[in-house]
């Protein structure tokens, strides 16, 4: 990204740019991402899932405890589970002791994708390898921070 992007802005004060920056940024690493994804033929949320099922690999979770974990919590996970079932990458069964429960797992195709895209999103580290830990950590902070002001 060589140019700043937001040159063609005008903006009333700082706080409103750094916004408007975030929001720029957020678009920008999320395209980044969507090319990576792609090549998958998986979506964010799909992988979101996946990721979260591997950590379990091979136990199976609750619909509900993915749900809580997933980074877009607007996300329709019956229909992305649904959609993971039609690419033969995981596994749903009902609850023994709780019919109304339904437990997903990554069979072990969709274990072994996750790891063959993990190489790929590694990458995803040098858009930020030129920034110090120092830095690394204030951004954090500084991401949190704002998150938390509601």
């Amino acid at each position: 990204m060589a140019k700043e992007g937001l040159e063609f802005y005008s903006f009333i004060n700082d706080r409103q740019k750094a916004l408007v920056n975030i929001y720029f940024t957020n678009n920008w690493l999320h395209s980044e991402y969507h090319v990576v994804l792609k090549a998958y033929n998986v979506t964010a949320q799909q992988f979101n899932i996946l990721k979260i099922l591997n950590e379990v690999y091979p136990k199976s979770m609750m619909v509900s405890a993915i749900k809580l974990q997933m980074l877009d919590k607007s996300s329709d996970i019956t229909r992305l589970v649904e959609r993971l079932l039609e690419k033969n990458l995981v596994v749903r069964r009902q609850d023994q002791k709780n019919r109304r429960k339904i437990n997903v797992k990554l069979n072990i195709i969709g274990h072994n994708l996750v790891s063959e895209m993990d190489k790929d999103i590694g990458n995803f580290e040098g858009f930020v390898e030129h920034l110090s830990d120092k830095e690394i950590k204030q951004l954090n902070l500084l991401l949190n921070k704002i998150r938390s002001h509601q």
